[in-house]
């Protein structure tokens, strides 16, 4: 059976294209061929067996009217999934994925892409192109079709989308690409000695508290190697979740983490932290998750 995905599988995708490379899944034959039933966040479904299909296919049940996610877009979603030759019912989940093309579940995250948030969608395709490699640990094959209905019930912001804020003198420039991510240029004086921060976007979201558990996109350059990015969520292509950093290649300090309370939801900081290992870090502060 399969498992529910953990809470933060925003930590668990592979890397991803650039933003809204990845096309949106088409409707199909046999995707058309699926009658969800069931409450929102409670979805079932009825279908012909046996329902093959050797390509991925999604059919937008019920439109919401939420916004329309885009690549690299953390959102929470009820899945059910049933095994297609046989009817047999697979298994359930209540979690969270990114929009897109990724490694975790390749199919489900890219039938996300382009839908809206309140949403209940079918998707269609081998084990291998819905599941990847989730396929094999529970006994499918290629040759296996898996039919999920997903409830899209919410969804985090994909960048700051605060007011802009005047740079403050002595930071690293910071410049943004079209898809918000951030490149960081280290300014020509010495390392900092004391930790510094500035609000780069104002945000207007809620307000973040001690011990709330935030979902952000990050990017962090040293002074030692200013021409490389040491890490980057952007570059993994999902968002990821402070402080809970279990299986992350950063960590980022409790002095950072305390920069980010009292700041809202949709602002993008900078913090600047002192010493040897001198860093500045960009922070898209993207929602906390409940």
């Amino acid at each position: 059976m399969l498992a529910a995905a953990a809470l933060v599988a925003v930590a668990l995708t592979g890397c991803t294209s650039a933003a809204g490379s990845a096309s949106c899944v088409q409707p199909g034959d046999a995707s058309r061929l699926v009658h969800p039933s069931g409450d929102f966040a409670s979805p079932s479904a009825h279908f012909p067996d046996p329902l093959q299909t050797t390509t991925l296919q999604k059919s937008v049940v019920e439109q919401g009217t939420g916004e329309q996610l885009v690549d690299g877009q953390l959102a929470t979603f009820d899945a059910t999934y049933y095994e297609g030759t046989t009817g047999t019912h697979l298994g359930s989940q209540a979690t969270a994925m990114v929009a897109g093309g990724h490694d975790q579940f390749p199919g489900v995250q890219k039938a996300l892409l382009c839908a809206t948030v309140k949403s209940r969608i079918v998707v269609t395709g081998t084990a291998t192109q819905v599941l990847g490699a989730q396929a094999s640990s529970i006994g499918l094959t290629g040759s296996n079709t898996v039919v999920a209905v997903i409830d899209i019930h919410g969804s985090f912001l994909a960048r700051a989308n605060g007011a802009p804020r005047p740079a403050q003198p002595g930071m690293p420039t910071v410049v943004l690409a079209p898809n918000g991510q951030p490149g960081i240029k280290i300014p020509a004086h010495d390392a900092p000695t004391t930790l510094n921060s500035a609000v780069l976007k104002q945000g207007s979201g809620a307000t973040i508290k001690k011990n709330d558990h935030i979902v952000v996109n990050y990017t962090a350059v040293t002074w030692n190697s200013p021409n490389v990015v040491a890490s980057s969520s952007w570059t993994n292509g999902s968002p990821v979740l402070w402080p809970d950093t279990s299986g992350q290649s950063y960590s980022p300090p409790a002095s950072v983490l305390a920069k980010l309370v009292g700041q809202q939801v949709g602002s993008q900081l900078i913090v600047v932290t002192p010493g040897s290992n001198a860093t500045a870090i960009v922070i898209d502060i993207l929602g906390i998750w409940k």
